[in-house]
């Protein structure tokens, strides 16, 4: 890779940079993010993330920037992530993608196309925005006046239709609802067999092979968009929040709020002061066989300007297949939504649902309203004439 020398003349072209100084520059240029505070710690994250990655050699990455002169007028990362899998397959991806015009664009995804092929991928697809916890994935086509939420894509309405232009496919589309059912009636038919409630963080890592089984058994099916590794950054990503923000109201009884046996034990089983409150977990009551698990992600952007978290991202949604029928997910959402109001959460988003997962569209639409919606593009690739 080229480093950029600052003081050089610029000509209207594109260069590929691995100088974290001139990328962040680029990205405060480019990046459609209001708040000042917001976009700084936003940039710091992905420069954070690009310089892990410049030294590990289990990633390939590059950095391509487009110049009008001095002016920074377009910006992709293509990249082949060893965790990250379409249909089953390694692919390679591109993402953060700004262009002010159609030609920056092509000029922009022809970089990537020629990248991928380098490393021997003749199909690439995007925008996934590393690191996903922040960046999200697809280009947004819908929900464009809704407040930015941690996980979540945003781009400028433009993107999707350069990506049509250039001859991209739309493959996959997400669809991302606010839950507005707090609880749902399914979930008071728990299977007897079958117990919910929290673990610590650090009992969470201490049962991190678990959590990556059963991963490996709900998702055996080819989805098109998976990253391997998602346990992992999930309880990154959770370790976040700082202690402090996990305290109840003196003389706090859970039993005045929500009078379910299984969620009154759950609360009973452990410290909400101490727990994961944005994960709630499902055991076989006999073996503690964890069967069950949903993500929220809290949304970290409202923490890093310095607001209370109200705001969570439902990242991620599992049941063991050989425990589907026994009311766990409904349990789940109940626990999670009533517990996550004893700190101030009241706004929860299911985040990234494929439109072709029939169980999931089944189980969460009938408790929502469609809010936001992302296309995951692609392009075959023949290598380029030179």
């Amino acid at each position: 890779m080229r480093n950029l020398v600052l003081e050089m003349e610029f000509f209207d072209d594109i260069y590929e940079i691995n100088n974290l100084k001139e990328i962040k520059r680029s990205l405060n240029a480019l990046l459609e993010v209001r708040e000042e505070q917001l976009k700084r710690q936003i940039i710091n994250i992905i420069l954070k993330d690009l310089k892990e990655k410049f030294s590990d050699n289990s990633y390939k990455l590059s950095v391509n920037i487009a110049y009008d002169n001095s002016k920074t007028v377009g910006f992709v990362i293509a990249q082949i992530n060893p965790f990250f899998q379409s249909y089953g397959k390694k692919c390679a991806t591109f993402g953060w993608l700004r262009a002010q015009s159609l030609e920056i664009c092509k000029k922009l995804m022809n970089t990537c196309e020629k990248f991928a092929i380098e490393n021997g991928f003749r199909k690439i697809r995007g925008p996934i925005n590393s690191p996903k916890g922040l960046g999200g994935i697809g280009a947004q086509i819908k929900g464009f006046n809704e407040e930015l939420l941690y996980g979540v894509a945003f781009n400028p309405p433009t993107i999707p239709t350069f990506l049509d232009k250039l001859g991209y496919k739309r493959d996959a589309e997400y669809i991302c609802v606010y839950v507005s059912e707090k609880t749902w009636r399914q979930g008071k038919d728990l299977d007897e067999n079958v117990r919910i409630g929290y673990l610590s963080l650090n009992e969470m890592v201490a049962r991190k092979d678990e959590f990556l089984n059963l991963i490996s058994s709900a998702f055996d099916f080819m989805l098109p968009d998976h990253s391997t590794n998602r346990a992992k950054d999930v309880i990154n990503q959770l370790a976040a929040v700082p202690r402090e923000y996990y305290k109840l109201s003196h003389n706090f009884n859970p039993r005045d709020y929500y009078n379910f046996p299984a969620v009154v034990e759950a609360w009973e089983s452990c410290d909400l002061e101490n727990v994961m409150i944005w994960a709630p977990l499902a055991f076989d009551r006999k073996t503690d066989k964890l069967i069950g698990v949903i993500f929220c992600l809290p949304d970290l952007y409202q923490l890093w300007t310095g607001k209370r978290i109200s705001r969570v991202n439902t990242d991620t949604a599992i049941v063991d297949p050989r425990y589907t029928g026994k009311g766990i997910f409904s349990s789940l959402n109940n626990l999670v939504q009533t517990t996550m109001g004893f700190f101030g959460v009241d706004y929860v988003e299911g985040c990234y649902i494929w439109n072709k997962n029939e169980k999931a569209v089944q189980s969460i639409f009938p408790h929502s309203k469609p809010i936001r919606k992302h296309i995951v593009f692609q392009k075959r690739l023949r290598a380029h004439k030179k």
